[in-house]
């Protein structure tokens, strides 16, 4: 009897035993799509539901084809429990969210995927995308993330003659679940702070960790794009994202596609000016730079990495605010004295932080039309503050437009600039219509203006690069020379 009972007893043990083993090893609870869009934010803060459902599979699939891990497009290819919906987040960000929870053999293959995710290029139909692994902390058990830049390329002769900042894509697993967000013209600071409020909720209702510190592996590392002592709204959100873009490209050695960001002429280690490709025989040295923390003074971003400097300018249209490449200075230690200015600590001087727009508009200008199509600033009087020279462009009161140089003291005040010389406002040109000038560069105590013939009618007449040489001499540029070229 006594032997009965221990029998049924371990009977009993094991019976319990063996549930309880079925019960841990049971698959995880499958969350219905209704479910998993449930979790996700719809009304908070600043985030706003995009309910057109023009963000779904086929845009998400189009949208990350041939770049994302193959794994992973799988995944949302063919689950049929995968969610997709977008965002308006704050003024500017369009963010999409993609989540599927993966049967138990499809982990392992995506987490791999990830790891060993790199760079990617792909054509387009304006010419190619290229997609840069970036290595930075992140979050989750295993990502990848990845920022996208689109290159545009003139078609018969295959020059890169455009880049723009694509979307960054952020992939991050936790447990069976695998999660991608898309923040479109944002750097990856942007996708870090929206990401927290995006997945808080699948961590505490489905027991994920998405938000426990993680880390990118195997990529290059980020463009540094918290600039210091930038104020609000003095860049645009398009133009931090093309200091991300010519970054990842330099990582990914097209600097062809890098220098195409040229806006104007640069300033090298020389001292001169040049509006050709400039060598650049040490991409990843380039994109060091601008992994260093970037300073905004009076108008400049310079960003500074052992001996080499680069210098982007904000003093464009107030509507758009946008960013120059003004110096890319190699050596700034043997540096001729105008390329060795552009690596101290304010490039400018003073003056760079006038309030051009007002000045513009005292002067005539719409205030929404004060634009500053070029500048250059170089110590010209010999004080040891540099004068700005500015090509600007404006519509005036009258109906007509402002095209002109304009000089100003570098010791005056920053709100009062003080005028020292207008070049080229009321020179008829070759054709007797005017000129447009265009960009200014300045060498020693020589200025060369390019400036575009205005047609009589437009598009009915060749266009004319009119090329206007100048000297500083008694407190004013003297013109010296003109050539007149048919642009090709």
């Amino acid at each position: 009897m006594r032997y009965g009972i221990r029998v049924l007893a371990l009977v009993a043990v094991v019976a319990v035993g063996v549930g309880l083993g079925i019960w841990w090893a049971r698959p995880p609870e499958v969350r219905s799509p209704q479910e998993v869009a449930a979790l996700l934010p719809v009304e908070r803060g600043q985030f706003r539901s995009d309910e057109d459902d023009s963000f779904d599979r086929g845009f998400f699939l189009a949208a990350v084809q041939d770049c994302a891990p193959g794994p992973v497009v799988q995944q949302f290819r063919t689950a049929s429990s995968a969610v997709f919906k977008g965002y308006t987040i704050g003024e500017e960000t369009a963010a999409q969210v993609a989540i599927v929870q993966l049967e138990q053999e499809g982990v392992a293959p995506v987490q791999d995927a990830l790891r060993s995710a790199g760079n990617c290029r792909r054509p387009s139909s304006s010419g190619e995308v290229l997609w840069t692994k970036i290595a930075r902390p992140w979050f989750g058990d295993v990502s990848a993330l990845f920022t996208a830049t689109d290159v545009t390329v003139d078609s018969e002769e295959q020059v890169v003659y455009a880049i723009g900042g694509g979307p960054v894509w952020t992939f991050t697993m936790s447990d069976e679940w695998l999660v991608a967000i898309g923040a479109y013209t944002s750097p990856l600071q942007t996708v870090a702070e929206i990401y927290s409020p995006m997945l808080e909720a699948f961590d505490s209702e489905v027991g994920t960790d998405f938000l426990q510190p993680g880390e990118s592996r195997g990529g290059c590392p980020p463009a540094n794009v918290a600039i210091a002592d930038l104020p609000p709204d003095v860049l645009s959100r398009q133009a931090i994202t093309q200091l991300q873009s010519m970054h990842d490209l330099a990582c990914q050695d097209r600097m062809d596609a890098v220098l195409a960001a040229m806006s104007a002429p640069l300033v090298v280690d020389d001292g001169t000016t040049v509006d050709v490709l400039v060598d650049v025989d040490d991409p990843a040295g380039f994109a060091r730079i601008l992994e260093t923390r970037g300073v905004y003074r009076n108008g400049a971003v310079s960003y500074r990495s052992g001996d080499s400097a680069l210098v982007f300018s904000t003093l464009y249209d107030p509507g758009f605010p946008s960013l120059g490449w003004d110096a890319y200075v190699r050596r700034c230690s043997t540096a001729e004295p105008a390329a060795a200015q552009l690596c101290g600590p304010d490039p400018y001087g003073p003056l760079g932080g006038a309030d051009w727009t007002a000045t513009l508009v005292e002067r005539g200008c719409a205030a929404e039309d004060a634009a500053i199509a070029h500048s250059r600033f170089q110590d010209l009087t010999g004080d040891g503050r540099p004068e700005p020279v500015l090509v600007v462009s404006c519509d005036l009161a009258d109906g007509t437009r402002l095209r002109e140089v304009q000089v100003y003291d570098g010791g005056s005040p920053p709100d009062s600039p003080r005028l020292i010389q207008s070049l080229l406002g009321d020179d008829p040109g070759p054709r007797g219509t005017g000129l447009a000038p265009m960009t200014a560069t300045l060498s020693g105590d020589e200025l060369t203006v390019q400036s575009w013939s205005l047609p009589a009618v437009s598009g009915d007449e060749p266009n004319l690069l009119v090329t206007d040489g100048f000297r500083w001499q008694d407190g004013n540029f003297v013109p010296e020379w003109r050539d007149v070229q048919e642009a090709q």
